[in-house]
């Protein structure tokens, strides 16, 4: 139980983020447990000075700056959070969006007010480009889209649509830490059915490293039919021309400027800035030196 909570605290801490109990316990790594034994745990380690603790929140040794950066950036991610909930919802207009969430800092309610908002969406099966061509077209016309190149204050508050996957292609390839970690932490705005539920379920492995998650209550898991409805064949083959079309415009436009893209069959994902490795190796080395085998 204490490796499992420091290796929860140092992987917290890569990001200066201390944590209260119940956000130990909900993110403990690798152990299975109760409340009531994350708290006997975590009052021996502080007894032994092994971990410290300022208020309701927990941290490594010499780390207790981070509970002010954390309030601090909770009163701005509240600002940022109620902007994302109110403007996600033009993305209803679009009938292939099926579900619109944050992920990042944000997410975990630590965004600061240089930060960006990053966007997790949903898109119907076949329908990925013209739906991120409607999507990028929506925010660049109310003049909250970050363009590529955007840096400083221009960025602040901003959105950036960095994950885009059809429906069925939720299942993520990388299964590590750092991926279920992200994969929990995405707080829907909102969403069509149980599309939510499904991108849960097809990624159910992250239970495994983070065993105790427990979602907001009102998402029911439930298992829907997604088959595809042969309706409006005309229509359909109208929407299948504009998505090649879509398709190939944007690819175009990627290849006179590479960035950080990654595109695969049914998933696209864009990140200024990609830290998976190298908070693997923090994670990796921190757990080494500061848990003994």
């Amino acid at each position: 139980m204490e490796k499992a909570i420091l290796k929860t605290l140092i992987y917290a801490d890569i990001f200066d983020y201390p944590l209260t109990v119940f956000e130990i316990h909900k993110w403990l790594i690798g152990k299975k447990a109760t409340l009531r034994q994350v708290e006997k745990t975590l009052y021996k380690l502080s007894r032994e000075s092994r971990v410290k603790s300022q208020g309701e929140y927990y941290y490594l040794p010499r780390r207790s700056k981070l509970v002010s950066k954390r309030l601090r950036c909770g009163q701005q991610s509240l600002i940022y959070f109620r902007k994302a909930k109110m403007l996600s919802q033009i993305l209803k207009l679009i009938p292939w969006v099926k579900l619109v969430g944050i992920s990042g800092g944000l997410a975990l309610n630590s965004a600061s007010k240089k930060d960006d908002i990053d966007l997790f969406i949903i898109i119907s099966k076949n329908r990925l480009w013209v739906s991120r061509l409607f999507i990028i077209g929506l925010f660049s016309l109310i003049g909250q889209r970050r363009k590529k190149g955007d840096q400083g204050r221009k960025i602040a508050g901003k959105f950036c649509i960095n994950i885009l996957l059809e429906e069925d292609k939720l299942e993520q390839q990388n299964k590590d830490i750092f991926i279920a970690h992200e994969l929990l932490q995405m707080k829907p705005l909102w969403f069509r059915g149980g599309i939510y539920s499904k991108y849960l379920l097809d990624n159910e492995w992250v239970f495994k490293s983070l065993p105790n998650w427990i979602g907001n209550a009102s998402q029911e898991l439930r298992i829907m039919n997604y088959e595809s409805r042969r309706k409006h064949k005309n229509r359909n083959s109208l929407i299948s021309l504009l998505e090649s079309f879509a398709k190939w415009f944007q690819l175009k436009i990627m290849q006179q400027s590479r960035g950080m893209e990654r595109i695969e069959d049914g998933a696209l994902y864009f990140h200024p800035k990609d830290c998976r490795r190298g908070v693997l190796s923090k994670y990796k080395q921190r757990v080494s030196f500061i848990i003994s085998p």
